[in-house]
């Protein structure tokens, strides 16, 4: 298999039979693996071609594993879809062909701040992506704004009309890192939740706090564009080993993490091992003060729950009301969960065995935010 084949012009066959054009990487990298193509009957329309960086049998491996995760949720309506594949040939691997997309929600958060409607849309519809993901006992693990793809998106001018924000697409993107419940570093820095960080057991529900990282960071992008959300930049130029530290010391101060149970008998030392200024004020404290609705707040705090068995699943993020009445979106009807599968999912028993701790139904949360609501 040679790699040095696939470059601009090259001309592919789907299994259905389409004939495809690459056109240009989508990335600028030394060995491009994802690429901007065209149906060759119809260089208007783009679609996206990606295949394995390289052809080392992990690579090949974890493209499988991609596919099928493709193939398992071609169904729902907010993940990118496959289209059509490239069988592998003598000297080229197999392909994936993928629906296009305009832009990501990170290149839409660098161009202006979101109105409030454009934020509760997307992030409604990721939220029905993830819960989908979950529902099939996976983990997302790696959700971010880089991996939120828009289409309608206009760069210019934030709108509250709804109707307007109902014509927007979004879909999350890149299934590569979708598995069962485990341990490890998943998830960018960044969003990464305290669980992960300590090296416990973790479940759907880290997606759930990068879910709310997200959020937390187009919210504040309203009120302070020019700077970098939570967690995002907070120390420059060092390593990225430095820079888990200083998010993790940051997380144990922000959250409290040594006061808390799930935490008893961790490592705190990181706290002493980095040079950062902590604030006295609570994030919620700041937030508030610097304009940010108390509603808001409530529901970040709610959603940002340090101990992952009390997290709150997207069906409790829906019962609060945060998103009212949305256009074009509504929620996906599953069957009613049991009392005894309240967890993120079915897999994820193993982190509450011994401990005794109830999952926390939606009511825990809903009564702040009615009070501010009402």
């Amino acid at each position: 298999m040679s790699m040095s084949r696939i470059q601009n012009g090259l001309r592919l066959v789907g299994q259905n039979g389409t004939m495809y054009t690459l056109l240009s990487p989508l990335a600028r990298r030394n060995h491009p693996h994802v690429w901007r193509a065209c149906q060759s009957d119809n260089e208007r329309d783009e679609i996206i071609i990606k295949h394995p960086p390289d052809d080392t049998d992990p690579e090949k491996r974890s493209f499988q594993r991609e596919m099928n995760m493709q193939k398992l949720f071609k169904p729902s309506r907010f993940i990118r879809k496959m289209t059509d594949t490239i069988p592998a040939s003598s000297d080229l691997p197999e392909m994936m062909v993928l629906e296009p997309f305009e832009k990501t929600l990170w290149s839409a958060r660098t161009k202006r701040p979101l109105a409030i409607w454009e934020i509760k849309y997307i992030m409604k519809a990721t939220l029905l992506g993830l819960q989908e993901i979950h529902k099939q006992g996976l983990v997302y693990c790696d959700f971010k704004m880089e991996n939120v793809l828009l289409n309608g998106f206009n760069n210019d001018a934030a709108t509250e009309d709804q109707e307007v924000v109902g014509r927007m697409r979004v879909k999350i993107a890149d299934l590569g890192s979708v598995m069962a419940p485990d341990r490890g570093d998943v998830t960018s820095l960044t969003y990464r939740s305290p669980e992960v960080y300590f090296k416990k057991p973790w479940t759907s529900a880290i997606d759930i706090w990068a879910w709310g990282i997200v959020y937390f960071h187009l919210i504040q992008a309203q009120i302070n564009f020019s700077a970098p959300g939570i967690y995002d930049s907070i120390i420059k130029n060092t390593t990225l080993a430095q820079k888990a530290k200083a998010v993790q010391a940051s997380q144990i101060h922000d959250f409290n993490l040594q006061e808390n149970e799930y935490f008893e008998g961790c490592d705190f030392s990181v706290v002493k091992e980095v040079d950062l200024a902590f604030e006295e004020e609570h994030w919620t404290d700041r937030l508030i003060a610097r304009g940010v609705p108390e509603y808001d707040v409530v529901f970040l705090y709610a959603v940002l729950e340090p101990d992952p068995t009390k997290r709150m699943i997207a069906e409790d993020i829906f019962a609060t009301g945060v998103f009212g009445c949305l256009p074009g979106i509504k929620s996906i009807s599953f069957p009613p969960k049991s009392s005894q599968d309240r967890s993120h999912d079915s897999c994820s028993n193993h982190v509450r065995a011994g401990t005794g701790t109830p999952p926390s139904p939606a009511s825990a949360f809903l009564s702040p935010l009615i009070i501010l609501q009402g």
